[in-house]
């Protein structure tokens, strides 16, 4: 969902990653250039600046900008044809706050993305399942402000600011390699408690406790969040990003999860389960009245289930996903599942590529599903679709990604047919 538009047609015929961005993982630091790297074997289209990028990064500043274009068309099922772009460029500043100033485990982030294109998952493809996880409306923004710090040894996290309240609960952490919205990043329903999201991100907190750090029960913790919604709109009440109003309705989740297996030797995996909950007036799927709060559930496992080599940086990762909306009356979907495989390195002379099969099902609440007949649909009351997908990594600053999704039953209207989306997404690491 951003702007600026460069040849990347032409990169891309000369070289021959919504982004799910873990809102846990730790900010990366790049590595010093050597003095054997060429064009194509930098990690960044623009290189280390002539040294500045790393001497900076020892300093404790670094600089992250990308641009996602994402190109798809139906072959076949839409309720009008046509292909479609949808371009996003993104930039973030991390400080490392500790080697800067010497205050202690803390950093700071700030970002910005511009996107533009169009919106076609409603509009032409008729689907409820988001084929692209940057496409949404054109806008340029601020994205996330925030402060975080790690105190008593590991033990407590928080972070404040302008944060992703969904992506911090209920992001896929395998999603990275798909396409698909609710593989890349959450399940549709999971937005349905209007917490902040990227990149709208509100006023928040979040705090995680790990109480058994240097322990058998090392990996296990407790997260907790609190947000401001914005009305239940996070981006068009706060047009650019820089709103820092407490309007409200007051939005808050929680998660208790475990991670194990330290390295890809190991074969690690996680658990988690969470809930949201929204405290605000939410208007009625099938009447202009409203009703009082809204919850939903989640639960996540994943876990490393072979390994391609050795020492399993080459491997093949399953999670399954399952959400939950008790409230028909207010939400489209009841409850929603996703199951997904993906391979990293799934050839041993493409070890960084990436490979994936992603399922989601969708079953739809009997308001919304009741509804469809006044439209003179056939309601199925449910929605499934199915991700193919290939990333290939062709520099370390260049990927291509030519990608298929089917999507059966689009909008829970079973007199349709199966809409059939083929695309190609490229990412720039700059």
């Amino acid at each position: 969902m951003k702007r600026f538009t460069l040849p990347f047609t032409c990169l891309a015929l000369c070289a021959a990653n919504v982004y799910a961005e873990d809102p846990e993982a730790p900010t990366p630091i790049p590595e010093p250039a050597s003095a054997d790297q060429s064009f194509w074997t930098q990690e960044y289209l623009t290189g280390d600046w002539g040294g500045v990028r790393t001497e900076l990064a020892d300093y404790g500043v670094s600089f992250e900008f990308t641009n996602i274009l994402d190109y798809y068309d139906d072959i076949s099922g839409a309720l009008s044809g046509g292909g479609t772009v949808f371009n996003r460029v993104r930039g973030t500043m991390n400080l490392d706050l500790d080697k800067l100033i010497g205050f202690t485990n803390a950093k700071f982030s700030v970002g910005g993305v511009s996107q533009f294109g169009s919106n076609y998952n409603r509009s032409h493809f008729g689907v409820l399942t988001n084929p692209s996880s940057i496409e949404g409306v054109n806008t340029t923004r601020f994205a996330q402000i925030w402060l975080e710090q790690t105190l008593f040894d590991n033990m407590l996290t928080y972070r404040i600011g302008k944060v992703d309240g969904v992506g911090a609960f209920g992001a896929q952490p395998y999603g990275g390699t798909f396409m698909n919205d609710e593989l890349a990043y959450i399940p549709n329903l999971l937005f349905a408690a209007g917490l902040p999201f990227d990149p709208a991100q509100q006023l928040g907190a979040i705090i995680t406790l790990r109480p058994f750090e240097d322990s058998q029960l090392e990996g296990t913790y407790v997260k907790a969040g609190v947000f401001n919604t914005n009305n239940n709109n996070a981006i068009n009440f706060d047009n650019i990003g820089t709103d820092f109003n407490t309007d409200g309705p007051v939005a808050v989740a929680g998660e208790i999860g475990y991670n194990f297996g330290a390295t890809p030797a190991d074969m690690p995996g996680y658990v988690k389960a969470g809930i949201h909950h929204n405290f605000g007036s939410f208007v009625e799927v099938n009447s202009p009245n409203t009703s009082q709060g809204n919850t939903l559930f989640y639960v996540n496992v994943g876990k490393t289930i072979y390994k391609f080599d050795e020492d399993g940086e080459r491997h093949l990762d399953a999670s399954l996903s399952f959400s939950y909306a008790p409230k028909q009356n207010v939400n489209v979907y009841h409850y929603e599942m996703t199951a997904l495989l993906r391979a990293i390195g799934p050839f041993a002379s493409r070890p960084f590529d990436e490979a994936g099969l992603g399922f989601i099902a969708a079953w739809l609440t009997d308001d919304y599903s009741n509804s469809t007949p006044t439209t003179g649909t056939d309601p199925s009351g449910n929605e499934f679709t199915v991700e193919l997908t290939y990333k290939a990594r062709l520099t370390p600053w260049f990927t291509l990604q030519p990608d298929f999704q089917v999507v059966v039953n689009p909008n829970g209207n079973g007199s349709r047919s199966p809409v059939y989306i083929a695309g190609i997404r490229n990412v720039i690491s700059f």
